[in-house]
């Protein structure tokens, strides 16, 4: 199997799990304040690539050089901790929809991060695939009125330029080091990032609930764990641009999960926002394997 054909499957699998956390944040929120269970989840996949690297005696090989310590850091302060607590914050100031959308146009904050940072330039495939797939989020989450909520959009436009920032970091780190060493950084200072929020934001602080009401979180950052040990392994095979493309497997699969899960039926904008999606999805990939 080629690089690139590992990588696409890594990146969409990934991003399949990521997208069934939702399902967990639904079950923890009737117990557990919204930046409490976002720093637990982040500290739960940070114990999971911990316990890994142990079992499989990799924790010796998540030694970086210093001076690619600051970008380890960027990318768990900001691909972590600004999208996660941007994300809680635009729920709590907008609507759900218009932070769904806002979050997915990550690939074309990579495209324009790429360019402003790298000089890399996006190849014409690559663009046709993220204008069909942007097409199809909008018909996907069907956002209103983008001028009303501003403090919670902006937050939610916060969320997609972090993650877009993720891509363009985790590849360029790609190159140099391996998938459990960025995995376990990056968990790391998102958690460290996460954890002062809670304090700030959260209106009753309370750390010590049951093992039972935890356990949403718990299973949240199993996924989390899951999907970014993936995604983080594709990403050192496809570039940021195709690996951004591909991530809409994300919001794809929560369309899913919350028909199994919530009986929440799609109506027609949402199944023909799916189409486009796949149909970028698909195009994109068989353009990378010519």
């Amino acid at each position: 199997m080629k690089d690139t054909t590992k990588g696409i499957l890594a990146v969409s699998v990934g991003s399949i799990a990521l997208g069934s956390i939702g399902i967990f944040v639904r079950f923890a929120d009737q117990s557990i304040a919204p930046m409490t269970q976002t720093f637990g989840r982040i500290f739960v996949a940070f114990l999971c690539i911990t316990i890994f690297n142990l079992v499989t005696n990799r924790l010796g090989s998540v030694k970086i050089k210093r001076k690619d310590l600051k970008l380890f850091v960027l990318n768990g302060l900001i691909g972590f901790g600004v999208m996660a607590s941007s994300f809680t914050l635009s729920i709590l100031h907008t609507s759900i929809t218009n932070t769904y959308f806002l979050l997915y146009t990550a690939p074309v904050w990579v495209v324009i991060l790429s360019y402003l940072f790298l000089k890399e330039k996006t190849s014409r495939n690559t663009l046709v695939s993220i204008a069909i797939g942007m097409l199809g989020i909008i018909f996907l989450f069907n956002p209103s009125d983008l001028s009303k909520g501003l403090l919670g959009n902006i937050f939610g436009l916060a969320t997609g330029i972090a993650l877009g920032s993720y891509f363009i970091i985790t590849g360029y780190l790609g190159k140099k080091y391996s998938t459990t060493t960025i995995t376990f950084w990056t968990n790391l200072f998102g958690a460290i990032s996460l954890f002062p929020l809670i304090f700030i934001f959260d209106k009753k602080v309370n750390l010590l609930h049951s093992l039972s009401v935890w356990f949403p979180v718990i299973a949240a950052g199993i996924m989390v764990f899951i999907g970014y040990i993936l995604l983080n392994y594709g990403l050192r095979k496809v570039k940021a641009s195709v690996g951004s493309v591909l991530s809409l497997f994300e919001p794809l699969s929560s369309v899913a999960y919350g028909f199994i899960f919530f009986t929440e039926i799609p109506v027609a904008p949402t199944l023909f926002g799916a189409a486009l999606i796949l149909s970028s999805i698909g195009y994109l990939a068989k353009m990378q394997e010519k």
